[in-house]
């Protein structure tokens, strides 16, 4: 058969033999499983050949020799996952989730606590502040445990409302709070003056029914607002997170004043909030996965599991497939956020990555529900919080025509970008 290949800013690049080997006796389950980790392997192996045109360097997981981009997570990014993971499937059961949804809260104050102790609210703010520095990588790897977990508590507000603050003067004392989560922040989208920003109506403001201060953007300012001064009301979303309507009626506020790079800090904290939501979905669609795998080994039907046959073999691959297509695509935003910083490549990427997301979670989603028949609905199973969970991602993606607006608009289409443009 004739070798296929995919183009690359450096010329042709052949796919693997490995890849080809596989491709061609995929037929099983086990073979359509490893088909999939050697498409990871490969489409990160050439995502990363041709970012070498974007990146001059890999701060978010470490350079390799010779100048090569290194896809390792280093020892301190792998040990800070893997004790979220471990505390979050320790206390943060999906019983105890539930529990709190019945209750209409916004989150477990305990567990708040505890992930400030973890250092997660002060992974965006710089080290220089009182923060611990993270990059796009580390506040990535944080989303996707929590999303793992469908954690309900509202960490990614937090993690825009420090990198607004850091780019704020005389904003130590609410920096020290929310690291420590003593204080919980929200904000809200910029306004133009303070007497628009202080008269109106948001709705849906994520982390608005827990914030006890609310953070409002200026053009040339970051006004702060107690909660308590403004007419807040609860609204439920489909994710099961809790968001607010908040009603601006005049209140006081403290005027924060900014420095020459506060374009660039916005900029950069509606970046995050897009990757930290990519990330976030990320690792619900691993935990639909890795349900549905276990579900459809332990279900047995006509005297054989139900992995046995054919035709759920293939549905799991394609679910595979689609996971390991997600992955690749956050860490490879992550990355050129991490390289390239705040600019049209970044804005592209996390344009693409948010879209191809959105097409995964939708072949994991629904391949989860159907797997798992009438329960895969019951608010008894995870699946159907997953499945709401990813359905309100899918919701907010920009779609075909957003996707393709950020790819012609910089004049992607002249070249290939391998994942950019997949």
């Amino acid at each position: 058969m004739n070798t296929p290949h995919l183009s690359s800013p450096a010329g042709r690049v052949r796919l693997a033999p490995s890849f080809l080997a596989v491709l061609d006796k995929a037929d099983g389950f086990v073979n359509r499983i490893k088909f999939a980790r050697v498409l990871q392997k490969q489409s990160i192996r050439l995502a990363s050949r041709s970012q070498t045109c974007i990146l001059d360097r890999n701060p978010g997981v470490g350079a390799g020799a010779g100048g090569c981009v290194d896809l390792e997570f280093s020892d301190e990014q792998r040990i800070f996952a893997d004790a979220l993971r471990r505390f979050l499937a320790a206390e943060y059961g999906f019983e105890h989730r539930r529990a709190l949804v019945a209750a209409g809260a916004w989150g477990d104050p305990a567990i708040w606590a505890q992930l400030g102790e973890m250092g997660c609210f002060g992974i965006a703010v710089p080290e220089e502040l009182g923060g611990f520095g993270g990059n796009a990588v580390q506040i990535g790897l944080m989303m996707r445990e929590l999303g793992r977990r469908l954690a309900l508590e509202p960490v990614r507000a937090a993690v825009v409302s420090g990198t607004l603050l850091a780019g704020a003067r005389d904003a130590q004392a609410y920096l020290a709070d929310l690291v420590t989560g003593a204080v919980r922040f929200a904000p809200v989208p910029r306004a133009d003056n303070d007497d628009a920003a202080l008269r109106r109506t948001e709705r849906t403001v994520e982390g608005g029914a827990a914030a006890q201060k609310i953070l409002v953007p200026t053009k040339d300012a970051l006004l702060v607002v107690d909660s308590d001064a403004l007419k807040v009301s609860r609204v439920r979303l489909l994710s099961d997170a809790m968001a607010a309507d908040i009603r601006f009626d005049d209140p006081p506020a403290v005027r924060l004043d900014v420095g020459n790079d506060w374009e660039d800090m916005q900029a950069l904290a509606a970046a995050r909030a897009e990757l930290a939501r990519c990330w976030e979905a990320l690792g619900s669609i691993e935990a639909a996965l890795e349900a549905t795998t276990a579900h459809v080994r332990e279900r047995r039907q006509f005297g054989r599991p139900l992995a046995a046959f054919q035709a759920v073999q293939h549905r799991i691959a394609e679910m595979v497939v689609a996971a390991k297509e997600a992955e690749v695509a956050a860490l490879l935003a992550a990355l050129v956020l991490d390289g390239k910083g705040i600019g049209p490549e970044a804005s592209r990427v996390l344009t693409v990555a948010t879209h191809r997301i959105a097409a995964s979670a939708s072949v994991v989603a629904d391949g989860a529900v159907q797997l798992h028949g009438g329960m895969g609905v019951s608010d008894e199973l995870d699946i159907s919080a997953h499945f709401r969970h990813l359905q309100a991602f899918r919701a907010c993606d920009g779609g075909v025509a957003a996707y393709a607006e950020s790819v012609v608009s910089c004049g992607a289409h002249h070249r290939s970008a391998v994942l950019l443009e997949a």
